[in-house]
């Protein structure tokens, strides 16, 4: 029998590499207008689709590549590469990013500027307020290297918390700030050595909460989660016309797994392609 799905074994997690129907895929955060559209290029002009989006194998919720689904509906594709996991694997962990400020002024203003918004913030105490964003009853925490400060709002649910740190970015945006992402390890480390005013540090979005936001039709503001995943394919390099064609799905599988079986599986050293940020082993398709 002819299988439907190329799948690679890793000793802590199972993966599957195959088509879906891009209708079928739900994604769970905000794409941002100018990446996409410069992804779309990219993308036409390689006429190929390079790396398989990381899709939750029940559900079909997309963990990461958002904008790269947005990016073959743009081209009319009818399918997407995908890689299957399962997302209740513990080795799967979800992260958020915080928000780390880059500004020559001082921390009075910044603060000052996050007021103007409408929201409270009080100075406290770095293990408190990041107590407090962790039990989400405040909505950040500003960390800078002499004082820390929660940021309350009265927004409760986990996406409306994150609407409003939007709302924030913009808001120092607009006075000149520049907002950067980066791990809570890494950003502390900026804040601490001086290299950066301060960071905005946000709370944990939980599986539960990417699924039942992406089924519901809705999405998290962009920059919400960051999904860790012991390892990562690359490099299927499925063309277009293979994605736009009128093949039923069932024969474009068959093809891309005749294909990718044709193909040597390399390992490579985490970092290599992507930031060594995310931990993860590489695996790509020579």
């Amino acid at each position: 029998m002819v299988k439907e799905a190329f799948p690679i074994i890793h000793p802590k997690i199972k993966l599957e590499i195959k088509l879906e129907k891009v209708e079928n895929l739900h994604i769970h955060e905000e794409v941002i207008p100018h990446i996409l559209h410069k992804l779309t290029e990219d993308i036409r002009a390689d006429n190929l689709f390079k790396h398989p989006v990381i899709v939750d194998s029940k559900t079909l919720v997309v963990l990461d590549g958002m904008h790269r689904v947005a990016a073959t509906k743009n081209l009319g594709c009818r399918f997407i590469p995908v890689c299957l996991v399962e997302y209740d694997n513990p080795h799967i962990k979800v992260g958020c990013w915080c928000r780390v400020i880059n500004h020559s002024s001082n921390l009075k203003k910044l603060v000052r500027s996050i007021r103007e918004t409408g929201y409270v913030v009080e100075e406290c105490q770095g293990e408190k307020a990041r107590k407090l964003v962790n039990e989400r009853k405040a909505i950040a925490a500003i960390m800078a290297s002499s004082k820390c400060f929660a940021v309350y709002g009265p927004q409760k649910n986990i996406r409306e918390i994150y609407e409003a740190i939007k709302q924030i970015e913009l808001k120092l945006g607009s006075h000149g700030y520049s907002i950067s992402y980066d791990t809570e390890s890494d950003a502390q480390k900026k804040v601490s050595s001086g290299n950066t005013l301060s960071m905005l540090m946000a709370p944990s979005v939980s599986k539960k909460d990417v699924v039942e936001v992406a089924l519901k039709r809705e999405v998290f503001a962009h920059k919400t989660t960051r999904h860790v995943i012991p390892v990562r394919p690359l490099f299927v390099n499925v063309p277009l016309e293979m994605l736009k064609g009128t093949l039923t799905l069932k024969k474009v599988n068959e093809i891309l797994v005749e294909n990718l079986t044709k193909k040597q599986i390399t390992r490579l050293p985490p970092g290599q392609i992507i930031d060594r940020r995310y931990e993860e082993e590489l695996y790509v398709f020579e």
